[in-house]
């Protein structure tokens, strides 16, 4: 049963250093899909990296107020990228020995239904599903 998908959301798929997520505000590339404004860096994996792509999201205060609905864009932008993530995003980077860290960050100032946002969050990862084949540089690990 090796060949099982894992949907789960791990803790190691969290981007939690502050030195990787200050990286993806200064060096990072970045483009808007949607709703969502992403930053990201694609960087060498090494044998004790602990998960081929992390992920930070963001929703500003200014653009929604309320914590109760951040939290709620929050969750459901966490539930469309976990269940679509092993089928779209996963299979690109197991081979190619790469980390890819990304950020994002939702630009709506009123909170869409989760439909909306997965549908969104597929056409997301497809994109960046694409961008370690187009042959790039890869810079060493900022966390190092």
């Amino acid at each position: 049963m090796n060949n099982a998908i894992s949907y789960a959301f791990a803790k190691k798929m969290r981007l939690s250093s502050k030195k990787e997520i200050d990286s993806l505000f200064t060096g990072a590339s970045s483009f808007t899909s949607g709703p969502y404004r992403v930053f990201y860096r694609i960087i060498k994996r090494e044998e004790n990296a602990t998960s081929p792509c992390s992920l930070v999201i963001s929703v500003p205060k200014r653009h929604i107020r309320s914590a109760v609905k951040r939290n709620l864009v929050k969750r459901r932008i966490r539930e469309a990228f976990r269940l679509n993530y092993p089928v779209i995003l996963a299979p690109a980077l197991e081979n190619k020995q790469i980390r890819l860290l990304f950020l994002c960050l939702y630009l709506p100032y009123e909170v869409y239904p989760y439909s909306k946002l997965e549908a969104k969050m597929q056409k997301l990862l497809e994109r960046i599903a694409q961008i370690p084949e187009k042959g790039i540089d890869l810079p060493v690990d900022p966390a190092d």
